[in-house]
């Protein structure tokens, strides 16, 4: 059940593994193909020139949070499963309760672990594990 909550609230846009992969099969058809090489359903493209007065067509990424309440063993899985690491990992790991941790997901798929069971929102007294 944990890993079905995974892949439920923690997602990408893009499938950055499966991305790769499927360039990397496109790279090594050209490589079979030759010169000669046009990727299925594209055409050539006309040579143009590019106007240095343009703006940027993208969009600036927007920031996404998303705040998860729950059991810290959860938190342990989830975050084992965002670093691409052994899930069973996840025991190795502790923090106390009413702990913080961020995962950041950047636009290009890298994942970060900013911070893991930071409690320094909290007085020593309070400060508590079960």
């Amino acid at each position: 059940r944990m890993e079905a909550g995974f892949r439920k609230y923690v997602h990408r846009e893009v499938d950055y593994k499966r991305l790769a992969d499927k360039e990397k099969r496109r790279k090594k058809k050209e490589k079979e193909l030759g010169d000669g090489f046009v990727p299925d359903g594209a055409t050539i493209p006309e040579p143009k020139a590019e106007d240095a007065t343009a703006e940027p067509k993208g969009k600036e990424p927007e920031h996404i949070y998303e705040i998860y309440v729950c059991h810290m063993n959860i938190i342990r899985y989830f975050v084992m499963r965002a670093l691409q690491l052994p899930p069973e990992a996840w025991l190795r790991l502790r923090g106390d309760n009413t702990n913080i941790t961020e995962i950041v997901v950047h636009p290009d798929g890298r994942v970060s672990l900013h911070r893991f069971g930071d409690i320094g929102h909290l007085p020593l007294d309070m400060v508590t594990f079960h």
